[in-house]
């Protein structure tokens, strides 16, 4: 029960240190086809035809990429979603933090994780807070030598495709 309250707070955070780790191992292909198999195992979660439709759809975009655009696009997308789950992890713990304070919340995931643990909620809150910000300072710290190189090279990918001829 621990695992499953905890791992909506983590686990963008952990799925983008873990993207952080493909990429830097110059796996980003791999890392695309990793999100979609995601993306299939999110179908059996979703209940409504608009989610369905938003998730199909966002796999046909990663399998098109994969299939039809070079390397270096390939490479740059892998990023930008990394990214994504790197920036967007703090986000709901904030949420969390902010409704509890306003006494909206009183049941939230922490709340539980309080009665389950004898941890107080605010701890958890404040943990999981601390370990979001890590997991994006760490990600950022090792992303950012291979962003600037990756620039680079769609920047040279992009010159020699619009060059205009002498």
């Amino acid at each position: 029960m621990v695992a499953m309250l905890t791992a909506g707070y983590l686990g963008p955070a952990t799925v983008g240190l873990g993207a952080v780790g493909l990429l830097i191992a110059g796996h980003s292909l791999g890392l695309l086809w990793l999100f979609v198999i995601l993306l299939a195992l999110l179908l059996l979660q979703i209940r409504n035809f608009y989610g369905f439709v938003l998730v199909v759809g966002c796999a046909a975009v990663l399998i098109l990429v994969s299939w039809y655009l070079p390397a270096a696009m390939q490479s740059g997308l892998a990023y930008v979603l990394t990214w994504t789950l790197l920036l967007a992890a703090p986000k709901p713990v904030i949420e969390l933090i902010k409704q509890r304070r306003g006494g909206r919340t009183p049941h939230s995931d922490v709340d539980q994780l309080a009665l389950l643990t004898h941890v107080p909620a605010s701890v958890w809150a404040a943990g999981f807070l601390v370990i979001n910000c890590a997991g994006l300072v760490l990600g950022a710290v090792l992303l950012l030598p291979a962003l600037a190189e990756l620039g680079q090279t769609v920047a040279e990918q992009l010159s020699a495709a619009y060059a205009l001829p002498a």
